[in-house]
């Protein structure tokens, strides 16, 4: 059976994102899209845009990358991700730069002949808006034409039906889990069109140490320890 694989969220961690995609691979799935965020929080993000360029995943932009794009590294709610955001952006290569300086904030697509939206955040901020839940009317107040809208930016795994037919997904994060399950996560939706989370383990440790190494707090770290949301 055909299957469709959306990621997120990354943040620089590489080992996850490497785990991610040879479990795609134990499973035959070959088209793979990435909701945004692959910068931000940890040390390799030059490894995980070089990753996903080289594989022609699809990506699109997620606040993190905005912020390194347009802002400067600035996040003016978190003093924290600014000044990793702010480390990164000095030692971004010209190559990855130009990479995130094309993503778009939107992308529409067809999945076993269904109409999806992607966005990072949601309808009203495609780059910043945080959606824990939405309800039908949701929807219609902002013209939601299609028959999926997947998001990401929240790092929680969602699924949710409504009475037309019409579908949000978000497929958690793969770099920094925050749902209290600190393997990386991604999304399958099937031919029949039904949905899988997926959630595989990988060597947090490496990134934990390497953090250390380039003289960031354990808080910072510890989400990939514990599943849970980095303490700002």
């Amino acid at each position: 059976m055909n299957s469709i694989a959306f990621i997120s969220d990354i943040h620089g961690n590489i080992t996850a994102l490497d785990a991610v995609l040879e479990d795609l691979e134990s499973r035959g799935i070959n088209e793979v899209y990435c909701l945004g965020d692959l910068v931000g929080y940890y040390c390799f993000f030059n490894e995980v845009i070089e990753t996903l360029h080289r594989r022609n995943i699809p990506c699109i932009m997620g606040n993190h990358d905005f912020a390194i794009v347009h802002n400067n590294g600035v996040i003016e709610r978190s003093k924290t991700c600014t000044r990793i955001l702010s480390w990164q952006l000095n030692l971004l290569s010209e190559k990855s730069l130009g990479f995130l300086k094309e993503l778009n904030e939107r992308k529409e697509i067809t999945i076993f002949g269904r109409k999806a939206l992607c966005v990072h955040a949601g309808l009203v901020d495609p780059i910043d808006e945080y959606m824990y839940d939405i309800n039908g009317e949701y929807l219609r107040e902002n013209q939601f034409t299609q028959d999926m809208l997947i998001t990401g930016h929240t790092h929680l795994p969602t699924y949710k039906k409504f009475f037309d037919g019409k579908a949000w997904l978000n497929p958690g994060s793969v770099g920094q889990p925050r749902d209290g399950d600190n393997r990386a996560s991604y999304l399958v939706i099937k031919e029949n069109l039904d949905v899988e989370f997926v959630r595989v383990p990988y060597d947090y440790q490496i990134i934990v140490t390497e953090m250390t190494k380039n003289g960031f707090d354990d808080y910072i770290s510890n989400p990939l320890i514990t599943g849970k949301k980095i303490g700002l």
